[in-house]
């Protein structure tokens, strides 16, 4: 109903549109300039002089006289007098030709139109190729607009048919309980809707198992909805990247190494990514130092006296004698050929 109202209206205003032609146009204008030149009122024949009933001949005269009279060399300094001669040489043309004249007669008995057309407004006043682009875009979101309100009402209808039929089927049931509902009201068997029924609410299953609410089905509709915002829309979010959380460099380095620092108290943590060197063999000499100065620490500890003060060696002296010792026990011996050459100056003897 509401696409025939339009393609009504449609209709009404394309014809009343197309009834003027070029020789209209130019009879809106010359009345127009007209009034606006000689005052409110004034029609063709008035500024003749003449009744709407003059003839061809009458008409010829009355141009003659008026003429002289409106002539530019006659009128020098006379504001617009160039254009009102002119004006009024096209005014006696139309009114000399019976069709043409047949035709300023009609308008003067009923009125010049207010809404001319589309086609003399665009010949009096050209747009730019903008204003007709963003026209056009405007036009066809509306009818796109109202193309997505009738989606809209037919699929509440929709929507409504499918979720009463499934409670209706579900009559009694306990919990959840999957029903088929015909694709077409009325229809018995042929393709069917399988929906899920809890209660009061009707679902639509999916392939993956969730389930989506049938009300969800028919989609609100909006401006933001129609072609050229959905244009928009859709070439920002394909040029402009998606903003991500900016975040300094600097300032994480330094939470890091405060970090560190706190974990390890101050000592120095080797890089994991430096491979560790293997830990070198203790030799003997090393382990009897350490095992020294475990035993002179647990002597400190016990309140004893130094070594200086008892008259014995220092640490530091007692130490060098240990290993002085431990390297001669480490000093390799003769050898057989020493051992053979002794063995054999005991025998001479």
């Amino acid at each position: 109903m509401r696409l025939t109202i339009l393609a009504l209206f449609a209709l009404v205003f394309a014809v009343s549109a197309l009834a003027w032609d070029k020789n209209d146009y130019e009879i809106f204008d010359l009345v127009s300039a007209l009034q606006a030149s000689e005052g409110k009122g004034t029609t063709f024949y008035s500024v003749l002089g003449l009744e709407t009933s003059a003839t061809t001949p009458e008409i010829t005269k009355a141009y003659r006289r008026k003429s002289l009279q409106w002539h530019p060399d006659k009128n020098p300094g006379v504001k617009d007098i160039e254009a009102r001669f002119a004006r009024l040489g096209v005014i006696a043309q139309i009114l000399r030709d019976g069709e043409r004249r047949e035709r300023y007669n009609f308008f003067l008995k009923n009125g010049v139109p207010t809404w001319k057309g589309f086609g003399y407004a665009y010949t009096r006043w050209r747009p730019g190729l903008g204003f007709v682009f963003t026209f056009l875009a405007v036009l066809t979101a509306g009818m796109h607009y109202i193309v997505l309100r009738l989606n809209y009402a037919r699929d509440v209808r929709r929507v409504e048919y499918f979720k009463t039929t499934a409670q209706r089927l579900a009559r009694g049931a306990q919990g959840r309980r999957k029903v088929k509902v015909p694709m077409v009201e009325g229809a018995v068997g042929g393709e069917g809707l399988e929906l899920v029924v809890d209660g009061e609410d009707v679902f639509l299953p999916h392939d993956d198992g969730s389930l989506a609410y049938l009300d969800e089905l028919a989609t609100l509709p909006s401006v933001l909805r129609t072609w050229p915002f959905r244009l928009i829309i859709g070439t920002y979010r394909r040029f402009v990247p998606a903003k991500e959380e900016a975040y300094d460099e600097g300032e994480d380095e330094d939470e890091d190494e405060d970090d560190n620092t706190e974990a390890t108290n101050g000592f120095e943590v080797p890089d994991p990514d430096t491979p560790t060197p293997a830990p070198r063999p203790r030799g003997r000499a090393a382990e009897l130092r350490a095992l020294r100065q475990k035993k002179s620490k647990a002597a400190k500890g016990k309140g004893g006296s130094s070594g200086r003060e008892s008259g014995d060696s220092t640490p530091a002296e007692s130490t060098a004698a240990e290993d002085s010792e431990a390297d001669a026990k480490r000093k390799p011996g003769a050898g057989k050929a020493a051992g053979a050459r002794r063995r054999k100056l005991a025998m001479k003897k």
